[in-house]
Order: C-alpha cells, then sequence, then structure tokens
C-alpha cells in the first residue's frame, strides 16, 4: 500500500505530464502563444465542460451562427444583429477551416518525412504547412484531427472571435438565464 506522500507524490507528477501534453498539443496546434497569454492559474484548470452558460452560449454562437437561436428568436432580433453574427460565424467557418488545413499540411509532411526519402520528396515537404487554399472546404472532422472543442475555444480568442476575457466572463442577470 502506498503511503500518502507516495500518493500526492504521484499525483504531481501526473499533473506535470498532462500540463507537459497540453503544452505540446497547443504548441503542434500553433495555439501556444495565446495560451501562454492567460494566467496558469485559469488556462491550466480550463476545460470546455467547466464553462460557464453565458461561456458556451457564446462559443456556441460563433462556431454554430444563427442556428443556436429558435425561429422565434431569430424573428425578434434586429436586422443588423442578425448580420452581425452572420458575419462572425462565416468568419469563425473560414478560421477553422484553414487551422484544419494547417494541422493536415503538418501531418502529411511528417507523414511523407517518415516515409519516404529523395529530392523530389523534400521538394514536397519544404512547402510551408501555413500554406492553405481559400477555395478548398476540409470536412475532415474534430475528432478526426483529435481536436477538442478546448482548442477552439483557445483558437477563437487568438483570432480575436470570442474577446480576451472569455475565460473570465461571468452570466449576468439577463443572461443567467441562457440555455446551452
Amino acid at each position: 500500500m502506498l503511503s500518502q506522500e507516495q500518493l500526492k507524490e504521484l499525483k504531481n507528477e501526473e499533473s506535470k505530464i498532462l500540463l507537459s501534453n497540453k503544452l505540446q498539443q497547443y504548441q503542434y496546434y500553433g495555439l501556444l502563444s495565446e495560451y501562454q497569454l492567460h494566467p496558469p492559474s485559469i488556462i491550466n484548470n480550463f476545460s470546455y465542460t467547466k464553462l460557464n452558460s453565458y461561456q458556451h452560449f457564446l462559443f456556441k454562437r460563433v462556431l454554430h451562427g444563427l442556428h443556436v437561436y429558435s425561429k422565434e428568436e431569430i424573428e425578434k432580433l434586429h436586422w443588423d444583429k442578425k448580420r452581425r453574427i452572420s458575419k462572425v460565424w462565416r468568419r469563425g467557418q473560414r478560421e477553422i477551416n484553414a487551422w484544419k488545413q494547417v494541422i493536415c499540411n503538418k501531418k502529411a509532411n511528417h507523414y511523407f518525412s517518415k516515409t519516404f526519402r529523395g529530392p523530389a520528396m523534400e521538394a514536397i515537404i519544404s512547402i510551408s504547412a501555413d500554406e492553405i487554399m481559400e477555395d478548398y472546404n476540409n470536412k475532415l472532422t474534430f475528432k478526426d484531427l483529435n481536436i477538442d472543442y478546448d482548442h477552439v475555444v483557445i483558437l477563437f480568442m487568438s483570432k480575436g472571435l470570442l474577446p480576451k476575457n472569455y475565460l473570465s466572463l461571468t452570466p449576468n442577470n439577463n443572461q443567467a438565464r441562457l440555455k446551452v
């Protein structure tokens, strides 16, 4: 049986490994700079499942646009607000598509570098992973690319689609009634 000190040491070691893995993921997905902008006390405990109703609503509105509202709510919205929500949603979809392409490019370059050799392959790999095609729609799912909503929230914050103080937002009286 393990002593209390040994259990504590194991938990500390496990948390260090999880943090290291999280940092590696954020670096791979190109989100490390945004991740580092926030205090460790907030960002290290960040999980999509722990967000409050207002944060969920804002995220879902960027991710799904007007589809978060019922038909009655859409009819009540001002035309300019509908236009702004749609505009942010379209930009969010473009950012997600570009991000997915970059991730796929990185994965493909890694695979090609490990599998094939020669000058032709080096020429292919030398193309930057950040090059994307605006007219191509990447249909791979988040699950296929091993992306969590946590990563998407950080992406939206880095692109300005969610506010910089998003992780510390709390609902006020009007927003407390929001359904997720």
